[in-house]
């Protein structure tokens, strides 16, 4: 109670000092890491770098000097070239951004918690924030996961602040399409949730029709025109309407213009594109005969229903195959003990979760509670299994799972004082 307390009368000091310590355990940690291993493990982070370089010598349409356009968000690249041009390096800028925008986390998942629930949900996720594994993995990197990790929660905030705070709708519905802005140019496959956060709307008190089409058509109009200088770039270089980037042509050309997405991939060479996929296969060999097990291709269905089972599995102690059957996947004991203490612990409350809110008819926590379903749901449809692909979303499940469980405890706990109680 004393705790509660002081948090309480102490909630903007306690949350500072929490990011000045957030941001200190994240330096400490792209330090060694980098020390230790510098760029041995990066892969596609080369893939940023050059995009980067080749902004600054004026080219924003050719990756590394060859015939493959752009086919990433432009952020990355951009905040690359403009490091460049500032500080004559991108790798340390890089790890300060990385290292500020996932220690602003903690104070944005405290207020989502806030907002969604209550102060005693905010806590523990913004406590949670603070150690999450993930995080740390990719802070030494030049990746768009520390982007991520604030701007998805940050847009949610912004959405439900929208909602509730009605005399600050307009300017709530301006940050939240920023923020979006940000994110989908980040990574495109984010703009999935442009329609979902329309259906926020619904939510306002009082509903009126008014209330809905005012705030929803705001937020559509801020949105399109913040992709709208982008837009018009993709127009020019692949001469059709091309959404934030050529790999979401896969889904629009049934609509209408080309499918770019497979012109545009780091592999339309075909002869390269051949040698990662016997290299994959041989590796698979490799694995199957070190651990007794055979790969086999996947078809498209049975890819797709183990991709959904994958991304929501919390652990991989015995060693398997995802995606189309030729990725080896074993964690190790670490691995698996922090994928189940910062994830798989959550998942059966957050199940639960579905329930309670809809008997106790909390519709936001139950709009809020489906946006994991729906990003297994794309990442099954694109058959990608991966763990950095669900960690973005992560803090849905926990905050979810975390109120849960704090719920059954505080009943609990009135139980037993009761009981308490009837044998006095």
């Amino acid at each position: 109670m004393q705790i509660s307390k002081f948090l309480d009368k102490n909630e903007k000091q306690v949350l500072f000092l929490i990011f000045v310590i957030t941001v200190i355990f994240r330096t400490i940690f792209v330090y060694a890491t980098y020390t230790k291993t510098g760029t041995e493990s990066w892969v596609d982070d080369f893939y940023y770098i050059n995009a980067s370089e080749n902004i600054v010598e004026g080219n924003w349409e050719i990756y590394h000097g060859d015939s493959n356009n752009l086919i990433v968000g432009p952020i990355l690249p951009v905040l690359g070239g403009l490091f460049i041009k500032l500080f004559d390096d991108v790798i340390i800028p890089f790890f300060v951004y990385n290292i500020i925008l996932t220690s602003l986390m903690v104070p944005i998942l405290y207020y989502l918690g806030k907002e969604i629930f209550n102060k005693k949900a905010g806590w523990p996720l913004a406590i949670w924030g603070v150690f999450f594994i993930e995080v740390y993995k990719y802070c030494p990197h030049i990746l768009k996961e520390p982007t991520l990790f604030l701007f998805v929660p940050l847009t949610l905030l912004f959405i439900i602040r929208s909602i509730k705070w009605e005399a600050q709708r307009v300017k709530n519905i301006i940050f939240a399409s920023l923020s979006f802005a940000w994110l989908i140019h980040t990574d495109e496959r984010f703009f999935v949730y442009f329609p979902v956060f329309v259906l926020f709307f619904f939510l306002i008190k009082p509903l009126t029709l008014s209330s809905f089409t005012k705030s929803a058509s705001l937020w559509i109009v801020f949105v399109f025109l913040l992709m709208l200088p982008w837009g018009i770039r993709n127009y020019l270089v692949f001469d059709q309407v091309v959404i934030l980037s050529p790999r979401t042509t896969a889904i629009t050309s049934k609509l209408w213009g080309d499918n770019l997405a497979a012109s545009a991939s780091h592999f339309s060479d075909k002869e390269v594109k051949q040698m990662v996929i016997d290299y994959r296969h041989d590796n698979a060999i490799q694995f199957g005969n070190q651990y007794n097990i055979t790969p086999r291709e996947y078809g498209k269905l049975e890819a797709r229903y183990r991709a959904f089972l994958n991304f929501w599995q919390p652990t991989y102690f015995k060693p398997t195959f995802v995606q189309y059957g030729y990725r080896p996947m074993k964690w190790s004991f670490r691995h698996n003990a922090a994928s189940l203490l910062f994830y798989g612990v959550f998942l059966p409350f957050y199940i639960i979760g579905f329930f309670v809110f809809i008997k106790q008819k909390k519709y936001l926590a139950l709009v809020v509670a489906i946006i994991p379903i729906i990003h297994s749901f794309l990442h099954a449809y694109m058959v990608w299994p991966l763990e950095r692909y669900r960690s973005p979303v992560t803090f849905i499940i926990v905050l979810i799972g975390s109120f849960i469980i704090v719920e059954i405890a505080d009943k609990t706990k009135i139980i037993h004082l009761k009981s308490l109680k009837q044998n006095k």
